[in-house]
């Protein structure tokens, strides 16, 4: 199920970074939303390479080449927050002014730091040959709390996510920029499948501390499922509303010439 859905993923990943890397290259002199452009390249890029790492045979490969068990599940968690962390950033580029923005931008760096610096510690503290950073090893501390971070990160994360793509989508609507609004309510939905990803892995980790978990195969298929539906959905959602923006930014130049 993971190497079917996280290699889906991927070939999204791949399309959405090339065509957003190259938008960004195309208005390098723009200051018009350049943090947004550059940091919607960098999230694609960074969640095409955690998608990647997450493909069983690829994280066998970077575990024999590292020589670091749990190498691949570390990396693949490490690109987890900067692909949030940098969504962030560029939907609150294009939402915040200029008064605010620096602040709110540096607010989300030392967020994402803080879930990092209290991850790292944990991993290489209970790092073992036998032992995976997965739910089925619930039973080991230091997985569980290693993992409740980075899902209370990712739920905290995607929720602003899916709130301010919703906000954006009904002034979009109401502007009639169709393929804007559009994408962005596929975004919000997508990040809506985020937060459902962290619940579930996150409510099987609650249940099986209180000794009431629910089915663990259940949740090996339910979680990677949310989590490629919120990868490729919020690829697809964001690449739409880039459109939307590319054909609006058209559109204005020749209703104005008429």
């Amino acid at each position: 199920m993971d190497g079917l859905v996280f290699g889906l993923c991927a070939l999204f990943g791949i399309a959405g970074t090339a065509l957003s890397a190259r938008e960004a290259w195309r208005q390098r002199y723009r200051n018009e939303y350049r943090i947004a452009r550059f940091a919607r390249a960098v999230a694609f890029g960074v969640c095409t390479v955690g998608v990647i790492l997450a493909i069983p045979p690829i994280a066998d490969l970077a575990e024999s080449v590292t020589g670091l068990h749990n190498a691949a599940k570390l990396g693949a968690h490490i690109c987890a927050v900067l692909w949030c962390g940098s969504l962030q950033f560029m939907l609150v580029d294009w939402s915040y002014n200029h008064e605010v923005l620096r602040a709110s931008l540096y607010a989300r760096i030392a967020f994402a730091v803080c879930v990092l610096a209290a991850m790292l510690p944990l991993f290489i503290e209970t790092t073992d040959d036998s032992i995976e950073f997965t739910t089925e090893y619930a039973t080991v501390p230091g997985v569980t709390v290693y993992l409740m971070v980075y899902l209370a990160y990712v739920a905290i994360t995607c929720g602003e996510i899916a709130f301010l793509c919703s906000g954006m989508a009904l002034f979009a609507r109401q502007t009639a920029h169709a393929w804007t609004a559009r994408g962005l309510a596929l975004s919000a939905v997508a990040a809506v499948f985020g937060v459902a990803y962290a619940a579930s892995k996150g409510s099987y980790l609650v249940t099986h501390y209180l000794g009431h978990p629910w089915p663990l195969r259940v949740e090996e298929i339910v979680s990677p499922v949310l989590a490629g539906l919120a990868v490729i959905a919020l690829i697809t959602g964001l690449t739409l509303a880039m459109v939307g923006r590319r054909r609006s930014s058209r559109e204005v130049p020749t209703s104005q010439a008429a």
